[in-house]
């Protein structure tokens, strides 16, 4: 199973790494920059309540049959359509309920159009992911890292490309083009994913089964209850900051800039939670040992989240002013403490993927719910005094606990945690990896700041290997042997 998540996981980080950074830095980053009067900010506002509220048409149906299919392939004609048709009804209801929040909160009588297609990106978002779910429980792995990016391949094409080539200045872009765009990509995922679904599903029977589908949103309950708690205490600062402070379109627009590069650097831990999830729950289903596996996970996961944040942490100045036209000192302390929250994000993938596997659920959502309660206290007291610098610290601190109460439960109901060695080679490696970033920053490349930092990242991943966070006799083992 080692093998099988290693090889994969390759695959996933090469197509992710090359599609999903493009669309980030170069479309939406683009998008922030030509847009004028701070309108990007608006849309991340946007954006944020709409994936708040996205569990509604979902309902933890990803996740619960992302564990279901893993553990009993062989179901998924008999359940596809019952589950198809729920989201179905449940899309309807996101849709219902956003439009009244919209109503409510302004945003509908300003900006009907991004609002209106937001919706309707996040219900084709929803069944997508709900096919994939699908597509990875049968194990088809590489199928499902092909889709996962498809969305974005379409906006790089149609948005991206004129984009790069000048077309479009701030005073000749509509805002309302980058949602349609999107649009349009998600609808193309939607369908390219449902015909693969289709294909291994074969003969379907599309009936209404009212007990069947209540089974399943009943099911789905727990999974939708940490899938909504997830998001609030990671996407409520955005519409909190916007509505509270006075410029809160502005500090959102910063806000945003910054936070841009920690969804970037969660490309990373989305794979990894994709590729454990079914792994971590037909191991046990056969009662096989787990630990193995998580410690891989996160021995990788931290080896690149370690080095990345440091070094950011020393360039961050010099990365916003370079990505930015309104970057600077101010932008560039926000990053600093929203990249610091990647480590224990990214271990969070990792133990809360094990944990949802394991059908821990309860213990699960109990950390969800003080983490919210903790996230929103902290915003509503840092942000009048900080803005969007207290957004960042808020986050941060949010996450570092959340992350240390799910070690704490692995530990406990699992006996799967991180040893004493383990934390000792990552120390070193923070360690090492701020020595090669201050060099890199104040005496090799000073004045080319990109190049600096490109190299600094290249010598923290060669210092991995020598502290031996990754064994490299580990990895060749796991590629000659047999599965």
């Amino acid at each position: 199973m080692k093998r099988e998540f290693l090889a994969n996981l390759l695959f996933l980080l090469f197509i992710n790494l090359v599609i999903k950074p493009t669309y980030l830095f170069g479309v939406e980053r683009v998008v922030q920059n030509v847009v004028t009067e701070n309108l990007y900010g608006i849309y991340f506002s946007i954006l944020n309540l709409t994936l708040i509220l996205n569990i509604i048409a979902d309902f933890g149906i990803q996740n619960f049959n992302t564990r279901y299919i893993a553990q009993h392939p062989h179901l998924l004609p008999k359940y596809f359509p019952a589950f198809l048709l729920t989201k179905g009804l449940l899309s309807l209801v996101y849709a219902l309920v956003l439009v009244l929040v919209g109503w409510a909160t302004g945003y509908l009588q300003e900006y009907p159009g991004i609002l209106l297609g937001m919706t309707l990106c996040q219900v084709l978002n929803s069944l997508v992911m709900y096919f994939r779910s699908n597509i990875a429980g049968l194990g088809l792995y590489w199928i499902d890292s092909l889709v996962s990016v498809l969305d974005r391949l379409v906006v790089i094409a149609v948005l991206g490309v004129p984009l790069w080539l000048g077309y479009f200045d701030g005073k000749n872009f509509n805002l309302q083009w980058f949602v349609n765009v999107q649009l349009l990509g998600f609808a193309t995922g939607a369908l390219v994913s449902f015909a693969i679904v289709w294909y291994h599903a074969g003969v379907l029977r599309f009936h209404f089964n009212w007990l069947r589908m209540l089974a399943i949103v009943k099911a789905g309950v727990p999974y939708a209850l940490s899938f909504i708690l997830m998001n609030m205490y990671t996407r409520v600062d955005a519409p909190l900051m916007e509505r509270m402070l006075v410029d809160g379109r502005e500090q959102t627009n910063i806000y945003a800039s910054a936070f841009r590069l920690l969804e970037a650097s969660n490309v990373i831990g989305y794979l990894f939670a994709g590729l454990l999830m079914p792994m971590y729950a037909r191991l046990l289903k056969a009662g096989q040992d787990v630990k193995p596996l998580a410690h891989l996970g996160i021995q990788i996961i931290w080896t690149g989240a370690i080095s990345l944040v440091v070094c950011t942490i020393v360039f961050r100045q010099a990365i916003m002013e370079g990505l930015y036209t309104s970057g600077g000192a101010y932008s560039g302390n926000i990053l600093g403490w929203i990249i610091v929250s990647f480590i224990p994000v990214s271990g969070v993938y990792i133990f809360s993927s094990l944990l949802t596997a394991q059908g821990s659920l309860k213990a699960l959502n109990r950390v969800y719910v003080w983490g919210v309660l903790l996230n929103i206290g902290l915003n509503l007291w840092l942000i009048p005094m900080y803005k969007a610098m207290g957004a960042a610290v808020a986050n941060c601190i949010t996450q570092l606990l959340i992350f240390g109460a799910q070690l704490y439960l692995c530990q406990q109901i699992l006996q799967v945690g991180l040893t004493g060695r383990q934390v000792l080679k990552f120390v070193a490696l923070a360690l090492a990896a701020l020595g090669i970033a201050s060099l890199s920053w104040y005496y090799l490349l000073p004045g080319l700041h990109l190049w600096a930092f490109l190299l600094a990242l290249t010598a923290c991943g060669l210092t991995a290997f020598v502290v031996r966070l990754i064994s490299i006799r580990e990895l060749l083992t796991l590629f000659s042997a047999r599965t």
